[in-house]
């Protein structure tokens, strides 16, 4: 069943497309430094080096293989991504279900909060939260990312639960004895579970992207390499007006091209799971 559902997406070119862009930068970041084994903290050659044989993306002003640094920024930027996108998934599918579904109080309590949350800019939030922290490894920075990007899911969810709730197959699950919980998670989630993995697509896009803007304003992570931090030291050493070009152009070309690949593949699923889109 899943495989046909994969094979069925797959002959949507822009989910083909997609999703081979997406293999290829995933394997670099998890393959390409079991390959390419320079140590991306390390001064290895001259400072500021233009690519060459020994060094296929130069070296910046610190000496650093950029190629290596950017390998292993992938794997860090995608592991935050990844982890902040499960996070604000959780939190919002939760919230949104429980609202939806208990309505009352309950609803106008957790609506209430999650539509100030929701007016509140999130990447605010996030300044505020990583400036207090000193320490700021991967997991921490995914955490304060997830923490502050549930509320618009949440809301998005909340009207899908308002509406499958009054379906007759909810009203049995009642009849028959089941708690809400149950309900929740037997009935009104696997329905909605396409919509949710749509929706996740966006948050690992947003998320990457917005660990790449925590780093360029100086509140990313403070131990280890990701792409944002990449692009940080480029953007602090003047690498754009200077000319060094293979120190900024890679990472942002990364970053561009699997947010613009996330947001192809959450479209051609819209479409593929919306006949309506398809013109059916």
């Amino acid at each position: 069943m899943a495989l046909r559902l994969v094979l069925e997406i797959l002959r949507i070119k822009k989910a083909a497309v997609s999703i081979g862009v997406i293999i290829f930068i995933v394997l670099l970041g998890f393959l390409g430094p079991l390959f390419y084994k320079v140590d991306p903290t390390e001064a290895v050659g001259l400072p500021e080096r233009p690519p060459s044989k020994k060094y296929p993306l130069g070296t910046n002003t610190f000496g650093q293989d950029i190629l290596a640094r950017v390998l292993h920024g992938i794997r860090t930027s995608l592991y935050i991504g990844t982890l902040a996108g499960l996070i604000a998934l959780a939190i919002g599918t939760v919230v949104g279900a429980v609202a939806g579904y208990k309505g009352g109080f309950t609803d106008e309590g957790l609506t209430l909060v999650t539509k100030v949350l929701y007016m509140f800019p999130s990447i605010l939030l996030m300044i505020l939260i990583a400036a207090y922290v000193k320490y700021r490894d991967p997991t921490l920075v995914a955490l304060i990312i997830g923490v502050t990007a549930w509320p618009d899911l949440a809301l998005c969810v909340r009207s899908q639960i308002l509406s499958l709730k009054e379906r007759e197959f909810v009203y049995l699950s009642k009849m028959a004895g089941y708690s809400s919980i149950r309900v929740i998670i037997e009935d009104l989630i696997p329905n909605m579970l396409s919509y949710i993995f749509m929706y996740f697509v966006l948050l690992l896009a947003g998320a990457m992207l917005a660990e790449a803007g925590l780093s360029m304003i100086g509140v990313g992570i403070t131990k280890g390499v990701s792409l944002g931090i990449v692009l940080y030291w480029a953007q602090a050493m003047d690498a754009v007006r200077r000319g060094l070009w293979w120190w900024f152009i890679p990472p942002g070309a990364i970053l561009v091209a699997v947010a613009s690949a996330l947001l192809a593949l959450s479209t051609a699923l819209d479409e593929y799971f919306s006949p309506r889109l398809r013109g059916e």
